[in-house]
């Protein structure tokens, strides 16, 4: 380094890089989004989006995952749905514009189908009352979370018809309107959920189109038309037959010709093997990715009654631990709209459905005695 080098770090280095911080020009990123992936651990907004819409179109079109989501709600609720807590609990739970009896079992649907709910809490400034909404989860695009808990989640941005959305405040603030975000099968990093279905969205479509396919085939293996040949037909022949036959000879009709004129049905050669083992593959592919065996999908004769029950045992596991999530979402909705209203409650959910038959801690249904063989000991 030379000796003038040496000078100006030493005498003026400082000054020197002030001014160029100061005539270097900062671009401001605080109001940009970044499209891309922020993080190899989180979907992007249009994958979320692009799920959503085929989990809904399925659901709406598709008997099989139609069922797979109403079956998941009729064994995780069931018959009945008991909260306890105190006389406030029981005024915001059976509130007419709550009426969470019967809200319960949509919200079970849309965890199942969407793979999580986003829930608005308005608070009545009179009396405290609190009451919920549901907002689509396909409105929902951005989920703002605390720099360094992706979990602590601080507010959420709703799609609408203007062009800078909605901000609806977490938890953790005060004002009168705040949302609720709930998610099931989270992967680690992801503040999104994840649908029951979507691993098998792609094979219920397929099932979808496999079906589809085989209606067409069918239908024209039994088309046909009839083919009506003259021998050595004088000019103007022809044209007088194609005008005579304008009308297609109804079906059971009697046709009267002469050697002069062959009729014949033409039909398409399709040849459609048997395909019953390929569409009970794809059930099969349906059913194991749902975590149900094929006779809750009514294929009885896939199983007999022993091996059903057996098959069984990992389904009512799943359930179980879906109804415990789900009374544990409830108690925190609960608990936080008494809060808002400066109650102080410990709310208790609990459900009457046929999961209650299942002990997955204790003695399982194998184990258990018939009432003859607890008599005959």
């Amino acid at each position: 380094m030379s000796i003038r080098r040496w000078l100006v770090d030493h005498l003026a280095g400082d000054i020197i890089a002030e001014r160029v911080r100061l005539a270097v020009p900062v671009h401001d990123d605080k109001y940009w989004h970044d499209l891309s992936r922020s993080s190899r651990y989180t979907r992007r907004w249009a994958e979320i989006r692009d799920q959503l819409e085929r989990l809904n179109t399925v659901c709406l079109t598709n008997p099989l995952a139609s069922r797979i989501v109403s079956m998941t709600t009729e064994f995780v609720i069931g018959d009945k749905i008991t909260v306890t807590g105190g006389d406030w609990v029981t005024r915001f739970w059976n509130h007419p514009l709550n009426n969470l009896n019967m809200r319960a079992y949509q919200w079970c649907d849309t965890l199942t189908r969407d793979g999580e709910l986003f829930i608005v809490l308005s608070r009545n400034a009179v009396d405290g009352m609190a009451y919920v909404r549901q907002r689509p989860a396909i409105l929902i695009d951005r989920i703002e979370t605390s720099p360094d808990d992706y979990e602590h989640e601080l507010s959420y941005h709703e799609l609408d018809e203007t062009t800078e959305g909605r901000i609806w405040p977490g938890p953790e603030s005060n004002d009168n309107q705040i949302m609720l975000h709930y998610a099931i099968n989270r992967l680690p990093g992801d503040t999104r959920g994840v649908s029951d279905l979507a691993q098998i969205l792609t094979w219920l479509e397929r099932y979808d189109n496999w079906l589809e396919d085989r209606v067409r085939i069918n239908r024209y293996k039994g088309a046909f038309l009839w083919q009506v040949q003259l021998n050595n037909p004088l000019p103007g022949t022809l044209e007088a037959k194609r005008a005579q036959y304008a009308r297609v000879p109804t079906s059971g009709s009697m046709i009267v010709t002469d050697t002069n004129e062959t009729w014949t049905a033409v039909q398409p050669k399709i040849e459609a093997d048997d395909v019953e083992a390929d569409g009970k593959a794809l059930r099969l592919m349906i059913a194991a990715g749902a975590g149900i065996p094929l006779h809750f999908l009514a294929e009885g004769e896939s199983a007999t009654r022993a091996t059903a029950r057996e098959m069984g045992t990992s389904t009512f596991r799943h359930f179980v631990n879906r109804q415990r999530h789900f009374s544990w979402m409830l108690e925190n909705l609960i608990t936080i709209a008494a809060q808002r209203a400066g109650q102080f409650v410990t709310p208790r959910v609990s459900f009457e459905s046929v999961t209650a038959e299942y002990q997955p801690t204790g003695e399982t249904p194998r184990d258990k005695k018939t009432p003859a063989e607890e008599t005959a000991n």
